[in-house]
Parts: C-alpha cells; structure tokens; sequence
C-alpha cells in the first residue's frame, strides 16, 4: 500500500509543479490542480502536527520516567512497590501510551480520507485531459 501512496504524491507534486501560481485559470483543470495542490499539503501539514504531537508526548514520557528513576533512587530497597507516587506515575505512562495509540489512529484515519481525496481528483484530472486531448 505504501508504494500506491508514493505514487500518488509523486503524481500530485509533478501535477501540483505544472501549477501556474502567476495565473488564476478558471480551467477545469486547472481547477483540479489547485485542489491537488491543497490536498497535498493538507496531508502534509497532517504529518507534521502529527509529529510535533508525537514529540511532545515523548517528552512528557521522558519527564515522567525521569521522576520514577529518581523516586527509585529514594526508595528503601526492599520496600513494597505500592506506592501512591509510583502508581501516579505508572497510570500517567499508560495515559500517554493511550493518546499515543489514539493520535495514531486519528492520523491514520484522516490520512487515509485525504489520499482517498487526493486520488479521486488525480483520477479527475487525468479523465479531463485525456477527453481534452481526444
């Protein structure tokens, strides 16, 4: 599936290159590009967002082990393992673990909307050329 997808931005971006900025065509295909054009960097603005995201819960994750690391450094060594802040932590991983799997899916789900979109006007475009051509 990843290389269907790699096509398709690589069609969208030689499309959306033979763009004329300069010019606002109200050609149809013209029309098509443009909305090329968005769609691309929809998806790519997607990603990045979707990284920054990523990055930041990686931080808290970081933070939060720092602290267990320390508080394990603190703790008597043949203490119990139930404690309240350990606990509190733990819980806090697992919610970071969640919106993980949550942002994931999220991107995965609009991304996929996007291509589904992306494909359909590349679809469109090449229709309207060809009958263009003809």
């Amino acid at each position: 599936m990843a290389r269907i997808t790699k096509f398709l931005e690589t069609k969208a971006n030689q499309l959306e290159k033979s763009l004329d900025r300069d010019i606002w065509d109200i050609s149809i295909p013209s029309m098509i590009k443009r909305e090329i054009a968005l769609t691309v960097e929809q998806i790519d603005r997607q990603q990045k967002l979707y990284e920054d995201q990523l990055s930041k819960l990686l931080q808290a994750e970081c933070c939060i082990n720092t602290e267990l690391i320390q508080m394990e450094d603190r703790t008597p060594r043949y203490a119990t393992h139930r404690f309240p802040e350990r606990e509190k932590f733990l819980r806090s991983l697992l919610g970071i673990e969640a919106e993980r799997r949550k942002l994931t899916t999220h991107l995965e789900e609009k991304t996929r909307s996007l291509e589904d979109h992306l494909l359909s006007l590349i679809n469109k475009h090449e229709q309207i050329t060809l009958d263009h051509e003809h």
